[in-house]
C-alpha cells in the first residue's frame, strides 16, 4: 500500500478511498500521462511561477486583532473526545499578509471588511521614488539659482547703499578741516 500512496503522490493523484479507486485513479493517471510519464521540470516551474498568487496586504485600525476562519471543535473518536483545531488569521501591528487564495476570499466576505480592516494596493514603489527623487533633483537646480540672482541681486543692493559699484574700491571722504592723521610725522 506504501508503494501505492508514493506511486499517487508522484503522479499527484489523490490517495484517499479504499485500495481499488486508488489503483483505478492510478491507471487513469497513466493513461492520461502515458506509461510511466514524468512531467518535466521546466514545465512543472513554469506552472508553479504562474499558479502562485501575488501576496495580498490587509491593515486594521487595531494593532492586534485575530478573526477565526475556522472554529474549533471537540469530536468524540473511539469514546475519546479530541479536540480538532481551528484556524484563525492574526494581525501583528495592525497588518496581514497571505497569499492564500482561500484566505484572501475569507477576508474580503467577511462583515468587517471596510470597516475594522481594508485591502491594500501595492504600487511600483521604485518608479515612484525615482519620479519624486528627480522632481526633487530639478527643483533644487531651479532653487540654487533662484538663491543665486538674489545673492547677486542683494550684493548689487549692499553696493547702491555705500555708493559703490562692484569691483570699485571705496573712495577716500574728504571735509573741510584737514586731517593729521593721513600724514606722516616728521
Amino acid at each position: 500500500m506504501s508503494k501505492l500512496w508514493a506511486e499517487a503522490k508522484r503522479l499527484d493523484v489523490s490517495n484517499k478511498g479504499k485500495k481499488d479507486e486508488l489503483i483505478a485513479r492510478l491507471r487513469e493517471a497513466q493513461e492520461e500521462g502515458g506509461e510511466n510519464s514524468m512531467p518535466n521540470k521546466d514545465k512543472l516551474k513554469a506552472t508553479k511561477k504562474t499558479e502562485q498568487p501575488k501576496e495580498e496586504t490587509f491593515i486594521s485600525k487595531y494593532h492586534e486583532l485575530r478573526l477565526v476562519n475556522k472554529s474549533a471543535y471537540n469530536k468524540e473518536v473511539s469514546g475519546r473526545v479530541i479536540t480538532v483545531p481551528g484556524t484563525s488569521i492574526q494581525f501583528h501591528e495592525g497588518v496581514y499578509r497571505t497569499s492564500d487564495p482561500d484566505e484572501i476570499a475569507f477576508l474580503e466576505s467577511h462583515p468587517n471588511f471596510g470597516n475594522t480592516f481594508v485591502k491594500i494596493e501595492k504600487k511600483d514603489q521604485k518608479k515612484a521614488v525615482d519620479e519624486v527623487i528627480a522632481e526633487r533633483y530639478k527643483d533644487l537646480e531651479a532653487r540654487e539659482k533662484e538663491l543665486a540672482a538674489r545673492e547677486a541681486a542683494l550684493k548689487k543692493k549692499e553696493m547702491a547703499a555705500k555708493g559703490q559699484e562692484e569691483g570699485a574700491e571705496m573712495q577716500k571722504v574728504k571735509t573741510g578741516v584737514r586731517s593729521t592723521a593721513d600724514q606722516p610725522k616728521f
